[in-house]
């Protein structure tokens, strides 16, 4: 569910936690599962997601008084859904054919018609391979853009979401699109294309299999990357940030000083 919830100017102390004083606006659009457009349930903020969206709201309070333009890149998670997977399948059948062409279809062939007690182990053993990795996933999020970030890992933060059952990355500082984009696509060449690479050299369609997954899992990075690839920012200054809470991301832009 998708809920979008809209926080004005609040005339109060922060949350606990944060240290900025006085008043600060709070924009807050909250993802769970599903489209605001159906008419989903809101739910309150977590303490953490508090933290997160005021230290937004004086990073963007400070863009502004610079004469930037918040622009947001987003996307709905039912859409993510469907054109991720499908940006994401040319490198898939890609992988496919480079086993095949390489390797040939013995391999294959056999562990379907053999049915052997390790081939079956590996697959499994590939399967669950996505829950560990799901974190390493995050993990090199986090360590690509911490290289990049004003105060390296200071400014990214894990966590778990519970309502999706997945672990998350968030990067607090501002980056340059080529830093944004490397930090976005280095867990799907690492994860995807390594371990496809791995499987094609050691014949496994094991280690294949785990690649082609984790190419899929990354199919929101490239879904993104493809947002802001396509996003012209040609004679603009500009900067880039994650979106808070949602699906996407947000750009600070301005014309350039002649």
């Amino acid at each position: 569910m998708r809920v979008v919830q809209y926080y004005g100017v609040r005339e109060k102390a922060p949350p606990a936690g944060v240290d900025a004083p006085g008043t600060y606006r709070i924009r807050q659009r909250v993802n769970e599962m599903g489209d605001t457009e159906n008419g989903e349930k809101n739910r309150p903020l977590s303490e953490q997601e508090q933290k997160r969206v005021a230290a937004f709201a004086r990073i963007e309070d400070k863009m502004k008084g610079k004469g930037y333009v918040r622009k947001d890149l987003t996307i709905t998670i039912q859409k993510a859904n469907v054109v991720g997977p499908l940006l994401v399948l040319p490198f898939m059948i890609a992988v496919c054919a480079a086993f095949v062409l390489i390797r040939g279809t013995e391999h294959i062939t056999s562990m379907i018609h053999e049915n052997k007690l390790i081939d079956g182990i590996l697959l499994i053993v590939a399967g669950i391979s996505m829950i560990p990795l799901a974190v390493v996933h995050e993990f090199i999020h986090g360590l690509s853009w911490g290289i990049f970030a004003e105060n390296h890992m200071k400014d990214i933060e894990y966590g778990f979401i519970k309502e999706l059952i997945t672990p998350y990355c968030y990067c607090r500082a501002p980056l340059s699109k080529g830093q944004y984009i490397f930090g976005s696509m280095m867990p799907m060449t690492i994860l995807g294309l390594g371990l496809s690479v791995l499987g094609i050299v050691f014949s496994s369609p094991a280690l294949m299999i785990a690649g082609l997954l984790q190419l899929l899992g990354g199919s929101g990075d490239i879904l993104i990357t493809s947002m802001l690839l396509r996003y012209k920012t040609e004679g603009k200054d500009f900067v880039i940030m994650d979106h808070p809470t949602e699906c996407g991301l947000v750009v600070f832009e301005k014309a350039k000083e002649a």
